[in-house]
């Protein structure tokens, strides 16, 4: 409570000269990012294209039809003459001028050795890997989202200890001023106190560069104009506590797309094998046209077709054999992929949390070093104003203070950055919420 009452004094500062600003929850950085990324945009269109595939590959289980019209004038036809004795010949036109004809075919798949069930898990699997690869960019959006806000929440809290030591600085040389003129410091003092002064006000030039810098990176990240002020709205709470472990979420969008290129090997395999087997199938046809079957006449006729048709035909070289080993090398190389993937993402999760960890001590550490320090800053003021403590030793207490100030500020964001690499890590849900 003391802390956040602290880090909320320091940032407080910073309100007379912010001016306007937006306010920005972490929630709401999130959505925005979501809303603006291009990266994300691009892989939710690469998974629709993969799932309107997929409805592609099902179509092929369903019967195709065809329809044929043609209309056409022939200037000569063939001719049959007979002759008769003693009588003239005979001529008839075989066919006729005009000619009209509407063919229409329905086409049944009957069996194809699997081509279409291994056409279809292939499609699954490249639906379901178009859509983790999607999950996988969302989550390294989030991440990438929670380091930058925190980031610039970073830059605000240490503009904040900034400003808090120029003021800090600026009140001991008023002090030392009023000594110098009553006689009880001398020029050495004076120097000694403006020397600080004018490194606070370096640092605060500096700090205010860094925050800045955060900003500019968060407002491009979540598609703001680059010109706009932000104001972060959450207040990074006191961790007092600390629970992690290691294991990695079987919904790690990495695992997932990996299980999916496990799949698609297996299915390539699977239409592969398939030419080893015929494709039958039947049809049903009708046909309606002048002069059609009847080559004689000049009327419209019709008629009906129903047959099927068997297709097998092999490569006397062997091609589907090396084409089968082929895809069963891949589909093997492929799952050692996945483990090689499950391996690196427990590595990366026990990284991470060991990095926690220290962040976690690392902060607790630094508050500790910032009560020492606030309370031997109040003592040695007191101490100057009793003429018991020298003007250069109070300005390095005052030093000690502000460098314990920033390393508390920062190692409590530092923490929360620490934090979020976790959840992306091991492919924690959080990720995706606000503090």
């Amino acid at each position: 409570m003391k802390l956040t009452i602290v880090i909320q004094a320091l940032l407080l500062l910073l309100l007379p000269i912010s001016g306007w600003a937006r306010e920005l929850s972490l929630e709401q950085a999130l959505e925005m990012a979501r809303e603006h990324s291009f990266s994300l945009q691009k892989a939710r269109a690469l998974a629709s294209s993969s799932h309107s595939d997929l409805g592609a590959a099902k179509a092929e289980r369903f019967p195709t039809f065809s329809a044929v019209g043609s209309g056409n004038y022939i200037s000569e036809v063939a001719k049959m003459t007979i002759a008769l004795p003693t009588l003239p010949p005979i001529e008839r036109e075989i066919g006729t001028h005009e000619n009209y004809q509407a063919d229409f075919r329905l086409n049944f798949p009957l069996y194809t050795g699997g081509r279409i069930t291994g056409a279809i898990d292939l499609a699954t699997g490249s639906n379901e890997m178009y859509a983790a690869l999607e999950s996988a960019d969302l989550d390294k959006l989030c991440y990438q989202t929670r380091a930058e806000y925190f980031g610039m929440y970073r830059g605000n809290a240490l503009y904040g200890v900034a400003l808090a030591s120029l003021k800090r600085a600026e009140v001991i040389n008023r002090n030392i001023q009023s000594l110098y003129e009553a006689g009880a410091a001398d020029s050495v003092a004076l120097l000694e106190v403006s020397l600080a002064l004018s490194r606070a006000k370096l640092a605060v030039s500096q700090a205010e560069t860094n925050r800045r810098v955060s900003e500019i990176r968060l407002l491009t990240l979540i598609g703001l104009p680059l010109s706009d002020s932000l104001s972060l709205t959450d207040n990074p709470s006191q961790p007092t506590d600390l629970s992690v472990s290691a294991t990695v979420s079987e919904q790690k969008p990495e695992l997932q797309a990996a299980d999916a290129s496990i799949r698609m090997a297996t299915a390539r395999l699977k239409v592969t094998k398939a030419d080893y087997f015929p494709t039958l199938s039947a049809f049903g046809g009708y046909s309606y046209g002048k002069p059609n079957l009847d080559r004689f006449g000049n009327s419209w006729n019709d008629y009906f077709t129903v047959g099927g048709s068997l297709t097998w035909s092999f490569n006397l070289g062997g091609k589907t054999s090396h084409k089968s080993r082929a895809s069963a090398y891949s589909l093997e190389s492929v799952r050692r992929e996945r483990d090689q993937v499950a391996e690196n993402l427990g590595r990366e999760a026990n990284l991470a949390s060991e990095q926690l960890k220290l962040a976690f001590t690392r902060y607790q550490n630094s508050l500790a070093e910032y009560q020492i320090s606030s309370s031997q800053y109040r003592l040695a003021e007191q101490q100057h104003s009793d003429g018991v403590l020298s003007s250069n030793r109070l300005l390095e207490i005052e030093a000690d203070l502000t460098a314990s100030e920033a390393a508390m500020a920062a190692s409590l964001l530092d923490y929360y950055i620490a934090q979020s690499g976790y959840y992306y890590a091991t492919g924690s849900e959080n990720l995706k919420k606000g503090i």
